[in-house]
């Protein structure tokens, strides 16, 4: 800015010399031109006035300093125009400098604001990650002792009569269910937060998902689960807790999303780098709209074909959470059409043998 007004005082001074000049020269070349004739013709030849001394001071005396004036007076005129316009882009300079000034104090102000805000909101959700950790540490107790005492009364369940069987089975079903429930908040808030790390090692997949499917074959009488697993499949690279849960999940919501019984297929096979898992079910299908939302904490997706089905949509999120953080990926395909059912789909990291029999971490 102040380069900008010494410029114009510099540009204004110039048009002040161009006025003095634009006088002071046509009547100093007019009286050179005078004095320069007459002594001329006048003095040195002792003529008087005569035609060509009078063309002469026309042409030297009268119109070059009248050249000289109009010359001088487009340049002053042009200067002028000139310091007009750097005066117009002084003014709309610094008028954008202001602007931007009281732009960028908004934007600081704002900024700020929205720092604050973040702070704020990140103290809220650590706040809501301890309140659900301390939650969920202190209902584990609880449910250990009553899942431990219904353990107990159900070694003498055949003493008891048939009514009060079926309310012991309802118990420790339900039970269950809410032991799993806490299990996943926990398991969901250290996701959260970082603080759930897994663990990651070479599985051999065809006797770990045999071992995963049978339990579930032994107290599922309703549907027929298979498992595929080629023999010469690589071994995937994971957290064996962690997948086991996943699968369990994905296997768990396959029988109760085919409330009619049905096929359901577990299976694995290479691709590239990685192993795909996928479950397969005939059930009830997901429809189109939703699957993009499927995973997303808290979703479940309205089909009239699962209002009876029990869950709180957590599930999902859980596995995408725990197949995320071992670079997996988890996804869905599904028409939507009842019957047709839907398969998921989970990918883990390869693991080659090499030569000295060592493993090759893909993680580093």
């Amino acid at each position: 800015m102040v380069c900008m007004a010494e410029e114009i005082h510099k540009r204004h001074s110039i048009i002040k010399v161009l006025t003095i000049v634009q006088w002071v020269l046509p009547i100093i070349l007019f009286f050179m031109a005078t004095g320069f004739e007459m002594g001329e013709h006048i003095i040195y030849e002792h003529n008087s006035i005569s035609p060509a001394f009078i063309s002469e001071m026309a042409i030297f005396g009268v119109v070059g300093p009248v050249s000289v004036w109009l010359v001088l007076r487009w340049v002053r005129d042009n200067q002028r125009q000139l310091e007009i316009a750097n005066a117009q882009i002084y003014e709309m300079n610094f008028q954008l400098e202001l602007r931007v000034a009281e732009r960028t104090a908004e934007l600081r102000e704002k900024n700020q604001a929205l720092e604050d805000a973040n702070k704020e909101l990140q103290a809220l959700d650590d706040l809501k990650s301890d309140f659900v950790s301390l939650v969920s540490h202190e209902l584990r107790a609880p449910l250990t002792n009553i899942n431990g005492g219904i353990e107990l009364i159900a070694r003498h369940k055949d003493k008891l009569p048939e009514r009060k069987q079926a309310v012991l089975d309802i118990l420790r079903d339900e039970s269950a269910r809410l032991t799993h429930l806490v299990k996943n908040i926990l398991d969901v808030s250290l996701l959260e937060t970082g603080k759930l790390e897994p663990i990651a090692g070479p599985i051999a997949l065809q006797p770990f998902l045999r071992t995963l499917i049978n339990s579930r074959i032994h107290t599922n009488k309703q549907h027929t689960i298979a498992v595929h697993v080629p023999s010469n499949l690589p071994a995937a690279w994971a957290d064996e807790v962690h997948l086991a849960d996943v699968i369990i999940n994905l296997v768990d919501n396959a029988i109760k999303y085919s409330p009619n019984g049905g096929n359901i297929t577990v299976s694995a096979e290479q691709s590239g780098d990685d192993i795909i898992i996928a479950v397969h079910d005939t059930g009830v299908g997901i429809p189109t709209y939703a699957q993009k939302h499927l995973f997303k904490q808290f979703y479940r997706a309205n089909n009239n074909n699962n209002r009876e089905v029990y869950g709180h949509g957590l599930g999902l999120y859980f596995c995408r959470k725990l197949i995320e953080a071992q670079r997996g990926k988890i996804w869905v395909e599904s028409t939507g059409v009842p019957g047709e059912g839907s398969t998921f789909f989970v990918s883990v990291p390869v693991i080659y043998e090499l030569e000295d029999e060592s493993i090759l971490d893909p993680f580093n």
